[in-house]
């Protein structure tokens, strides 16, 4: 008898919070469902989750960050699943922001898929394709780069890679919608990782297309020196743990590789000479991103230009891709 109340008990809180976490969700969806349409979203229940990470085992978490990432196998298939790490925080409601945002963008090859979710927890918890994750968490980390990744690993690199080397995006927490035929948005909590923020933004709040691209900027910035950006208050506009002033005056001087990580280029059997033009340019451009050198480009340029980096064999100095 106490065994069957203790059940129906379970059973009625999984279901408060079924409702609960689907209402928010829903909100979330008719907030954004104006800029696309998100796709549908499959329903795992509370026991098929807590079955395919072994109750979330500490030996299934492969990344924590603002989730618990765990690696588990679910209807004989490999799949990430994302828990909410914080559990009572006041930003706890980003969780549907990034659930709604992952369905309406998972079926593009370069975000993480998702494949469904489970909202009978306190908080909802994804399931996603499965990719591993390759770079260590950014936050503190005084080398967040594996240092045996080399340069053409790195070229693709974002946090997930699949088994075929594709980059996959997974998190949109703090995503921002600007609305059509507007410029930019005020926010008015400024969040994220310092050292990745753009100085307009931490200065004045302002979300503008060309937020993500000083971001994006500094993660190549990341993935060439193997370091963090830090954030320097007070001081300089930029976050760059080196001087960008410096970094054009060695590009310029073709003395860049004084600030690269020095692990890419010592594997044998390579181009190296291919893979300096490359690198030359992928520094470059990460520097035109966080508007240090030139005009600062579209994100659509930037991805242009990584592809035409990745497939060219040689790479004019100064090349780059027009406003489309």
């Amino acid at each position: 008898m106490v065994w069957w109340r203790k059940k129906k008990q379970e059973v009625n809180e999984r279901q408060r919070m079924f409702m609960k976490n689907g209402s928010l969700l829903l909100e979330e969806l008719i907030a954004i469902s104006d800029d696309a349409k998100p796709n549908p979203i499959k329903h795992f229940s509370a026991d098929q989750i807590l079955e395919a990470t072994n109750n979330f085992s500490r030996s299934n978490l492969v990344r924590i960050d603002r989730f618990r990432h765990y690696k588990g196998m679910l209807n004989d298939r490999v799949v990430l699943i994302k828990k909410w790490a914080y559990v009572g925080s006041i930003f706890s409601e980003k969780i549907y922001r990034d659930l709604a945002v992952s369905s309406m963008v998972s079926g593009h090859k370069n975000f993480l898929k998702l494949l469904g979710c489970c909202l009978e927890f306190s908080y909802p918890v994804l399931v996603c394709e499965y990719a591993e994750v390759i770079t260590r968490s950014l936050r503190g980390a005084r080398c967040p780069i594996d240092p045996s990744l080399t340069w053409s690993m790195r070229i693709p690199c974002q946090i997930f890679l699949n088994e075929n080397g594709t980059a996959k995006l997974g998190e949109f927490c703090n995503s921002v919608f600007i609305p059509e035929g507007e410029t930019y948005v005020q926010d008015d909590v400024v969040e994220g990782t310092y050292g990745f923020l753009d100085p307009n933004y931490v200065s004045k709040g302002l979300v503008t297309e060309k937020t993500d691209v000083y971001s994006f900027g500094a993660f190549m910035f990341v993935l060439l020196t193997g370091r963090i950006p830090q954030p320097i208050f007070g001081t300089r506009e930029d976050h760059l743990v080196e001087d960008p002033e410096r970094l054009s005056r060695l590009v310029k001087d073709g003395r860049f590789d004084k600030v690269v990580d020095k692990n890419m280029l010592v594997v044998e059997g390579r181009d190296i000479e291919q893979e300096r033009l490359q690198i030359k340019a992928f520094l470059e451009l990460s520097l035109r991103c966080i508007g240090r050198q030139g005009d600062v480009p579209s994100m659509t340029d930037v991805a242009k230009e990584l592809k035409r980096i990745e497939r060219s064999k040689s790479v004019p100095c100064g090349s780059f891709v027009s406003h489309v």
